[in-house]
């Protein structure tokens, strides 16, 4: 405990362990929020006050990137992140997440669904019976990019060179930051602005039915956005985050299946336990263990310690997911944990756009996996956990499937 405590204290999400649960239920219950000073900012652990902060307007994500574009200077990615959504304040940011959810809304969930399905179908007939294979390789890496093509009007063809700066962005969306990370965030942009701005302003000229072109304009909205504003919204909301979140989810749920065949086995028998599943999933094992920094604008006290006007604050989501005072027995996999308030949507002032796509493709994968595996075994020791701050998930998830 010693050992992880000074870790966390470094880098609260623990990336690359194994288990980081029981170190954050050590925590949590001497105090809801400790200091770590490696990122120099406060974590939430606990459910209650979690959620109190999601709520909670007297934070400012914009005086956060404030703080961090004067630690690593102007015209970097921290100061265009002002264009992004999840770290906009107050009126523009409600502005702004109306216009993206009206666009939201013109999505045919029902014909995404057929497409990711076909789509998870081609992937998995590759298979050859009682093989071993990579479900990162050849699944979890691919099924983003292609539902995200299929929204954006992404040619899929032309994603590989943008597939390859979503790392660095997202790490310039972490909760430790350094050079390294900063200048992998802003060579992604770079790269971003150069496929991304000319895509936009050919919509621009000749709107279509896809998503890009409903968040271009919208008849019912007086809303403007520039072309730097769309950049970010397209390659953050829509691209970087969904593609990295949603790859981890895939695999989190393919391995909680293999390591629980009971629960695998009553799924395939009722299809309806599927939703169920898929919530348990990002409760038990979030992706995105920790929301994006904050600055409390006004001194605040959260468990009897006072956070100081100008302090950071970040909640730890995959430590309030267990907290036994909400999700009893938290450690456990349990399909009746319905309903299941689990934090990993971010339910409050910036909860995730995109948790409708993100449980739609979670469901059609299990549904597909039980379709063509009767069991499932994970091969721990063959995989490879990713290591990136804030995110949980493998790189590499060696799996069997019977027949």
């Amino acid at each position: 405990m010693d050992l992880y405590r000074e870790a966390f204290s470094a880098n609260p999400c623990l990336p690359g362990v194994d288990d980081p649960y029981a170190t954050y239920a050590a925590l949590r219950q001497e105090c809801a929020v400790h200091w770590c000073e490696g990122p120099r900012l406060w974590v939430i652990l606990a459910y209650a006050e979690g959620l109190e902060h999601m709520r909670d307007p007297r934070y400012s994500r914009q005086d956060h990137l404030d703080k961090l574009i004067a630690r690593f200077g102007a015209q970097r990615i921290f100061e265009r992140q002002k264009f992004d959504i999840p770290y906009m304040d107050g009126e523009q940011h409600s502005r702004m997440r109306k216009h993206v959810t009206q666009a939201y809304r013109g999505i045919n969930l029902g014909d995404l669904s057929i497409f990711t399905r076909q789509f998870v179908d081609r992937c998995l007939a590759a298979v050859p019976d009682q093989s071993r294979f990579d479900l990162v390789a050849i699944l979890a890496n691919l099924l983003p990019f292609m539902v995200t093509s299929e929204l954006m009007g992404v040619p899929a063809d032309q994603q590989l060179e943008m597939a390859e700066q979503v790392s660095g962005f997202v790490r310039a969306r972490g909760l430790t930051q350094t050079e390294e990370t900063a200048t992998g965030g802003d060579d992604a942009i770079a790269v971003y602005r150069h496929y991304f701005l000319p895509l936009i302003q050919r919509r621009r000229a000749e709107p279509c039915g896809d998503l890009l072109s409903r968040l271009i304009a919208d008849p019912g909205e007086d809303v403007s956005l520039s072309d730097d504003q769309l950049l970010l919204i397209i390659s953050s909301n829509f691209y970087s985050a969904s593609v990295y979140t949603l790859r981890l989810l895939i695999g989190t749920l393919a391995r909680a299946m293999a390591l629980h065949p009971d629960t695998y086995s009553r799924v395939r028998s009722d299809r309806r336990l599927i939703p169920a599943a898929v919530e348990e999933v990002l409760r038990w094992d979030a992706p995105a263990q920790a929301l994006n920094a904050s600055v409390a604008t006004e001194d605040l006290d959260v468990d009897g310690r006072t956070i100081r006007a100008g302090d950071s604050v970040t909640v730890l989501v995959g430590a309030a997911n267990h907290d036994p005072r909400v999700f009893a027995d938290p450690t456990a996999f349990r399909l009746d944990r319905v309903p299941n308030p689990h934090l990993s949507f971010a339910p409050g002032l910036h909860q995730c756009l995109g948790l409708h796509l993100a449980r739609m493709e979670g469901a059609v994968v299990l549904e597909a996996l039980c379709d063509r595996f009767q069991a499932l075994s994970c091969d721990d020791a063959a995989s490879r956990r990713m290591v990136a701050d804030r995110f949980r998930g493998h790189d590499r998830l060696i799996l069997e499937g019977r027949r």
